[in-house]
């Protein structure tokens, strides 16, 4: 009786450390890099932006690249124009999309070959632009369940406008109705909101100025699309393939302990079966370096395959050495243990369903 106690007590230890690491695992992640806040300037040194995201698509979350089709603008007083004028520095090249990737299929046109004047000695210049974006702070540690923030920069270039001359500073138009257009959707997702934000990027080079502080920072104002996954179809696709594979584990202690052959073999052709099912989840995923929700559902999935193979080993060796007379009594025994193991498994999946995704920091 003391052994049964000692081997229960391991098997159910063994399962709850499994289940309470998959579901604070990866918690303690090294926190997102975060812009400057910009100083309060003058208005004669602030250059508005505005943005207008007219097409979103080819999303991938493996390269952590989509691409982007619309106009931005930007509005500026005399006294940039003077700047401008000065250093002759060509409209093209008065800021960059900073996060766009292969440049040489990118395009940004001008909208017209010099800037429009506006009333109050104001100018005004928007440019179209097609290009694709690199998305850095991409998170998918609620994959299938993630949600996208997709990020397009813009950040002044010239050298006159670091914050170690001129500090011209990017102002985003605050009108969020403006920012998405009429073809941003994306298959599987929903669109949620749009935000803008703005701030200081500092750069760990001055970019060959020598004994010029802040060289390396210039203003950067951004433009974002969130997204979210739909929630059913990323339970079809995802979720229930694993759940259907959970239910046969759940339900195989339900065979006869003296049914060695059979029960042997569910939990190893599970286990290979979670092993395929992940690989083909990840088959759209880049590598990363912390556990997703569904990676903490399949890992889940190997430890009870794992404890029940132990457990039908154990119940097989129990019965080929119990005497004829002992039968009954040891299959009661197997009963209730198998029945153990049923009920901690169904309280693991509640905990990791519930507690899994707030431990992914999603």
């Amino acid at each position: 009786m003391k052994l049964k106690r000692s081997w229960l007590a391991g098997l159910i230890s063994f399962l709850a450390v499994g289940i309470f690491s998959l579901t604070t695992l990866g918690v303690n992640d090294e926190p997102a890099p975060t812009l400057k806040p910009a100083p309060a300037v003058s208005p004669a040194r602030q250059i508005e932006t505005g943005m207008h995201i007219k097409n979103i698509y080819n999303l991938s979350l493996k390269d952590k690249t989509f691409n982007a089709e619309g106009w931005f603008w930007l509005k500026w007083p005399e006294s940039v124009q003077t700047i401008i004028e000065t250093n002759q520095i060509p409209i093209t090249e008065l800021v960059e999309l900073v996060n766009q990737v292969e440049g040489f299929d990118s395009q940004i046109e001008p909208d017209s070959s010099e800037p429009e004047r506006l009333p109050g000695n104001r100018y005004l210049q928007a440019f179209k632009f097609s290009s694709k974006f690199y998305d850095d702070q991409q998170n998918l540690r609620d994959f299938p369940f993630e949600s996208l923030e997709l990020p397009i920069s813009v950040e002044t270039r010239p050298s006159v406008f670091s914050m170690g001359s001129e500090g011209i500073i990017l102002v985003p138009n605050p009108d969020l109705n403006e920012i998405k257009g009429d073809s941003i959707n994306l298959n599987g997702y929903s669109t949620e909101a749009s935000r803008v934000s703005s701030g200081i990027h500092t750069y760990t080079t001055s970019f060959g100025e020598e004994g010029v502080a802040n060289a390396g920072d210039y203003s950067m104002a951004t433009f974002e699309i969130t997204y979210r996954t739909n929630g059913w179809a990323a339970f079809y696709r995802f979720v229930l393939p694993w759940m259907a594979v959970m239910v046969i584990l759940l339900l195989a202690p339900n065979l006869e302990g003296d049914l060695n052959d059979l029960r042997l073999a569910i939990p190893s052709t599970a286990l290979l079966t979670l092993v395929f099912l992940q690989e083909g989840a990840h088959a759209e995923l880049p590598a990363l370096d912390y556990l997703t929700f569904l990676d903490k559902l399949y890992l889940f999935g190997y430890l009870m395959a794992t404890a029940e193979f132990w457990l039908f080993v154990w119940s097989t060796n129990l019965i080929s050495r119990a005497q004829e007379s002992d039968h009954a009594a040891v299959m009661q025994r197997i009963n209730r243990v198998d029945l153990t193991y049923q009920i901690t498994t169904i309280a693991g999946a509640v905990c990791l369903l519930i507690l899994g995704r707030l431990g992914s920091g999603g």
